[in-house]
């Protein structure tokens, strides 16, 4: 017998299937994505970027079983290097994942590979699912007897900090996406350890310089983890320009990284597609930036559309105005990779649309990606 989030996933696998996502798989692009595998007690795949291609999936050689490489199975194959396995499911036109990385939850066993895209959990299989530009593929395993899997965690922390207090935020998705703070969650990085308050707050004592990998677990939930490069004041580590670097002679300064993606802005606590009622309705704009140097920059931008009329958020006079339909303008809200903005009163009922813009030390800036740096939500 399949478990109820087993049989909703197939079910909707079929019904999409039939329906727009084969049209919607055909024209899907690459993207670049990041893969996350966690298994039953430790982390099988780091997070791990990689740009999908065309090229489709065949796992078992027969050509006619594949998937399209856009999907969130093409990015699992590209960042295991092909270290997964399962069955093509003729009925479904999908491959089962039973394998990843060596860790066996094949159906029928006791657990799953459960998929989730951009902190949702995925309502149909990996060969549907098609992520885009910015977003994460997570997989973990879900038991079969579970009336629900549980949630994964995630952390919100500046990509560079120096050596001393580093502030960290831990939160915890529903499978809607909606993310809520987590009391009681262990956070480490190296030997530095601390447990989160009631906000979802936590502070570590870093007192070295160096690349360490935060790590945040919490019962009944899926871990999360993330890097952050810890320097020492001014010492020309994690992209500041050291003490001496532009005086001293026959000494080149170092390049600041320039290139596709040096700058990735993620919004926190506002879901993709979402309909909030006025009561649940976001009243806190926040989220996180990760550059390869310094945040030098994070500007947001917020319009509303309501029965053919189109507004721009002032935030100068922190109100909604008339505007032309698609046009708005940015305004700054924080020069650290974290930032939050209260808005004075409740959302309106209408159409919105959140874009980030953010800038570092390099002069690199963030392109707009659905459901990351930009986010269409609804209030009714």
């Amino acid at each position: 017998m399949l478990n109820s989030r087993r049989l909703s996933v197939v079910l909707g696998a079929v019904c999409l299937s039939l329906a727009m996502f084969t049209s919607a798989a055909l024209a899907a692009g690459p993207a670049t994505v990041t893969v996350r595998v966690e298994g039953q007690s430790a982390t099988l795949l780091p997070p791990t970027q990689v740009t999908t291609t065309t090229e489709p999936v065949v796992k078992d050689g027969i050509s006619t079983d594949s998937c399209p490489g856009t999907s969130a199975l093409g990015a699992l194959q590209q960042a295991t290097g092909g270290n997964w396995s399962g069955p093509w499911e003729a009925s479904f036109k999908q491959y089962e994942i039973f394998s990843i990385e060596g860790e066996n939850h094949a159906f029928g066993g006791g657990s799953f590979w459960e998929l989730w895209v951009n902190h949702v959990a995925s309502e149909v299989g990996a060969c549907e699912a098609m992520p885009e530009t910015g977003q994460e593929v997570l997989l973990f395993p879900c038991s079969e007897t579970a009336t629900e899997c549980p949630g994964p965690l995630g952390i919100e922390a500046s990509a560079t900090a120096d050596v001393g207090a580093v502030a960290v935020t831990v939160k915890k998705y529903s499978a809607k996406g909606e993310a809520s703070p987590v009391s009681g969650a262990t956070v480490t990085a190296g030997a530095a350890s601390a447990v989160t308050d009631s906000g979802g707050h936590a502070t570590l004592t870093i007192v070295s310089p160096g690349e360490y990998t935060l790590q945040a677990t919490a019962p009944e939930s899926i871990r999360d983890e993330t890097t952050i490069c810890v320097h020492a004041g001014n010492d020309g580590t994690c992209g500041t320009s050291g003490p001496s670097a532009s005086t001293a002679p026959g000494v080149t300064p170092p390049t600041p990284y320039n290139g596709p993606y040096a700058v990735v802005a993620k919004a926190a606590g506002v879901v993709e597609d979402h309909v909030y009622t006025r009561a649940d309705a976001p009243k806190v704009l926040s989220g996180t930036v990760l550059a390869h140097t310094t945040v030098a920059s994070v500007s947001l931008e917020l319009r509303r559309s309501y029965r053919g009329r189109c507004y721009d958020y002032d935030g100068v006079s922190t109100r909604f105005i008339r505007a032309r339909c698609g046009q708005g303008s940015f305004f700054k809200v924080s020069s650290n990779a974290a930032f939050s903005y209260l808005l004075p009163a409740a959302l309106a009922p209408g159409r919105y649309v959140l874009d980030i813009e953010a800038t570092d030390a390099a002069g690199n800036h963030t392109t707009l990606a659905r459901g990351s740096s930009r986010v269409v939500f609804y209030v009714s």
